[in-house]
């Protein structure tokens, strides 16, 4: 049996006991009785229950651990798998208590029509297709590697959550945890077997969404579609948050609607709402938005009711109800943060805000619900049809939403691309207002016909999820993947049109039959064949020979990462201890070492603040992005990266470029420091032997040049050597010429910033240390081909302000001496060689 396998089917009695054991008795508990027939509710229910219950109860221990400061923590399987056995016996005899005392209600059931057999059939078969990929790949997307699963590991290793985290909640890490905990150590394989059962759950929140509002054909088709939904597919097996969102959110939003309808059992209704919604909110604090949908909901009624409110409590007390019911677990983490001096909520940087898309790609979900139901409409037998204002409607409505996403001016046929995602503009927002006011003029005769019914409910739930969808759109379209919260919301007009419009009746012929099934497969295949290829590793049946083993899997897509992994490895195998890293914002390289002194936070700007680091990371985009905001003027780690050369020879040398890897996406380089080591005189081949002083800051010490002889197209590397008496006052920049001896005239200029990189980086006069000496290095190369031929050329070298130009002054031995230097050797200027 495969290793990968092993290890999830080793977790499965784990998860196995607390969806089951612990969740299925709760679920009973807070169900109403008459509910208790409803498999997949209770299903549901069992799925959300547990896990709740389990990660709040190891947070407990874990705050235990830390508030008493004990040495070795509570997270550990005894403790956890205790308690979680005390809660399911409690719940069971709840559960039983409430079957004594109360009846069930037994409705009839109705058999399943036969297009709704073949969704569920074609359903399951996409959901196993799934699993595969859920159980082969360990941890290897962005997020997952940097929260999630590095989290579960740390905890597992540590026994609590240091004081340290904060960031996201922990309804997915603990879990991550606990399996790991289960299965005796460090597994990503054994952390994600919980993925297989969140995936499951999202099915039956949309699920529960279309049946408990609509009708049990509504929720098989919305569970369809969502199932079907490549998006789904390609993200099904990262263990990211989003999914966990929706499985949380459709839930909610299922009881609270379920409350507002005014049922018998309204009350405990809205407060299962509010158990969904702080969990919601013990997972990711864009749960948030469900309250913000809520309070519209509330707000709407308030305005429909005209301000009468003795009839508008009642809505309000539902509200109120979820509200309360959420607070114990959905702010615990967010008070807890408050407590340790972080941030309640961390969001994310401004710069993600600016890459959102906003363009008619993004409205997707509500143009197909258009489409379908005008096909409805205009193709019922039997019935009156629109005329023309709908179509126009929808026509403007098109062509104001294709310019953002089709750009006719790059379209590459040979490469099929058309899609090309811009913001919609004003004028485009126009057209698609316009159309949709002439589209839902032109439908005023039909909200009273037979779909008419549905229309009030499909109404609330866009309300609820009205919020969620303007603040994605807004500021977080940059990627489809967080919409998912709501798309179980956004795909439920469709599947509402679809269950009215196909009726299983009317298809009685054997073709007919085998023509819809056909075109159900079709409609699956693309969400279902996208979970078994990966964009680096290929298809499914290549996986296992081309990735035998973790690490490879690592790799793929993550190569630059994991060769610093494997670098800082190779350090702890020959040293026998861990290094000190310093790698700012390079947020994965923790997954890895969870427990190693990896500081990814850190913005050390400072040598002093790196005197106890071995390695030092630069990652492009992270560290980059992390520095962007500190000017290299006060920046002297960045600035003294850019002298770094790789030459693990040279005693002399404090940052050492000792390897690096560019993956095509992220690029990483790993400086070695010996920091001391600046302040040790260098061995140049030639050392001055007079005292040059440029200004008061610097002296001249000495030089290395590649050969005295140049022609064009030949390079020669200069190295100036530099001795800090104290840090400049301005930012000065370095100017090398090359003179003619006979008569001083300029022939060649290689003026620059001090160290100046390919990046752009550089080492400012201003950040510089009193004691240090400083390499700079230049490339020089003939600029003009007529350059005279003859030797004797002078290179003169001085200083100059970078802002005005202003060159800076020198003195040899005390006395003035103008404003450059010339060194001690002359370069003879040549024909190139046969």
């Amino acid at each position: 049996m495969p290793y990968w396998l092993h290890s999830t089917l080793q977790a499965f009695p784990a998860f196995g006991w607390i969806f089951f054991g612990l969740g299925l008795p709760w679920a009973l508990t807070v169900l109403p009785r008459k509910d208790w027939h409803d498999r997949p509710l209770v299903l549901y229910l069992a799925f959300a229950l547990g896990p709740a219950i389990l990660t709040a109860w190891m947070f407990f221990l874990s705050s235990v651990s830390t508030i008493r400061q004990l040495d070795t923590g509570l997270l550990t399987l005894i403790p956890v798998l205790g308690g979680t056995i005390a809660f399911a016996f409690i719940g069971m005899a709840l559960a039983w208590r409430k079957h004594k005392h109360q009846s069930a209600s037994t409705p009839s059931r109705l058999p399943f029509a036969f297009d709704e057999k073949i969704l569920m059939v074609v359903m399951g078969v996409v959901t196993i297709l799934r699993l595969y990929g859920m159980a082969f790949w360990p941890f290897t997307a962005y997020d997952a590697l940097w929260v999630y699963g590095y989290e579960g590991r740390l905890y597992t290793l540590l026994g609590h959550i240091p004081t340290r985290i904060d960031y996201y909640p922990q309804f997915i890490p603990l879990q991550y945890t606990f399996a790991q905990l289960f299965t005796g150590g460090i597994d990503d394989h054994a952390a994600r077997t919980v993925i297989p059962f969140i995936h499951i759950g999202s099915m039956l929140g949309v699920y529960i969404l279309g049946s408990r509002l609509f009708s049990r054909r509504v929720g098989i088709f919305a569970a369809a579609i969502w199932t079907f939904y490549p998006g789904l597919g390609e993200w099904s097996r990262f263990g990211d948050l989003e999914v966990a969102l929706a499985f949380l959110f459709s839930g909610a939003t299922a009881f609270f609607l379920m409350a507002w309808r005014g049922d018998e059992s309204r009350r405990r209704y809205a407060a299962i709402a509010g158990l969904l919604f702080s969990i919601g909110m013990w997972t990711k604090p864009t749960m948030g938005a469900f309250a913000l949908g809520v309070m519209l909901l509330v707000a709407v009624e308030l305005v429909r009711l005209r301000f009468d409110w003795r009839a508008w409590r009642p809505r309000f007390e539902l509200a109120f109800i979820a509200g309360l019911v959420s607070l114990p677990l959905g702010a615990v983490w967010y008070l807890r943060n408050v407590i340790l001096g972080h941030a309640a909520i961390d969001f994310p940087p401004a710069f993600w805000r600016t890459l959102a898309e906003r363009s008619g790609e993004q409205l997707g979900w509500i143009y197909l619900a258009v489409l379908v139901l005008l096909l409805y409409l205009y193709t019922r037998p039997n019935a009156r049809r629109p005329g023309r204002p709908p179509l126009i409607g929808f026509g403007l409505m098109i062509i104001g939403m294709l310019p953002s996403v089709i750009d006719l001016a790059q379209i590459d046929l040979t490469r099929m691309s058309l899609i090309h995602s811009s913001r919609l503009v004003w004028y485009e927002w126009l057209v698609i207002g316009t159309g949709a006011a002439i589209l839902i003029y032109g439908l005023r005769s039909y909200w009273h016909e037979s779909i008419s019914p549905d229309l009030e409910t499909t109404a609330w739930v866009s309300i609820i999820g009205l919020p969620y969808f303007v603040v994605w759109f807004h500021s977080f379209s940059y990627h489809y993947r967080l919409s998912f919260a709501i798309v179980p919301l956004l795909l439920l007009p469709t599947a509402v049109v679809l269950a009215h419009w196909l009726n299983p009746a009317d298809i009685k012929q054997a073709t007919q039959r085998y023509g819809y099934v056909a075109l159900i497969v079709l409609v699956a295949l693309p969400g279902a064949l996208i979970s078994l290829r990966d964009v680096n590793a290929g298809w499914a049946w290549e996986w296992p020979r081309d990735l035998p083993d973790d690490f490879a899997r690592y790799q793929s897509g993550n190569a630059a990462l994991m060769d610093v992994v494997n670098g800082l490895q190779v350090y702890i195998d020959e040293q026998g201890e861990m290094p000190v890293v310093a790698a700012p914002g390079v947020e994965r390289l923790s997954f890895f070492f969870p427990t190693m002194d990896i500081r990814i936070d850190e913005t050390p700007t400072t040598y002093d603040e790196l005197n106890d680091v071995t390695y030092f990371v630069y990652g492009v985009p992270e560290t980059r992005g992390a520095y962007e905001h500190i000017p290299l003027q006060e920046n002297q780690v960045i600035g003294a990266l850019s002298q770094a050369v790789y030459n693990l020879d040279n005693p002399n040398e404090s940052i050492r470029r000792a390897w690096w890897e560019d993956d095509g996406i992220f690029n990483y380089t790993v400086y070695e420091l010996h920091l001391d080591n600046r302040f040790n005189p260098p061995q140049p081949a030639v050392i001055e032997e007079d005292t040059v002083i440029f200004g008061d800051f610097v002296r001249y010490y000495g030089h290395d040049i590649g050969g005295l002889e140049l022609w064009p197209g030949r390079q020669l590397l200069l190295t100036l050597h530099w001795e800090v008496l104290s840090p400049a006052a301005e930012d000065y920049a370095i100017y090398v010429h090359l003179r003619r001896n006979e008569d001083d005239s300029l022939w060649a200029t290689w003026d620059g910033p001090v160290t100046n990189s390919d990046d752009t980086n550089y080492y400012a006069t201003t950040a510089w240390q009193a004691g240090e000496f400083i390499a700079d290095r230049r490339t020089l190369a003939l600029q003009d081909a007529n350059t005279p031929r003859e030797d004797g050329y002078k290179i003169v070298v001085g200083f100059y302000r970078r802002d005005t130009g202003e060159r800076v002054p020198v003195t040899i031995n005390g006395e003035p001496a103008g404003d450059g230097y010339v060194i001690n050797d002359r370069l003879k200027v040549i024909d190139a060689p046969e």
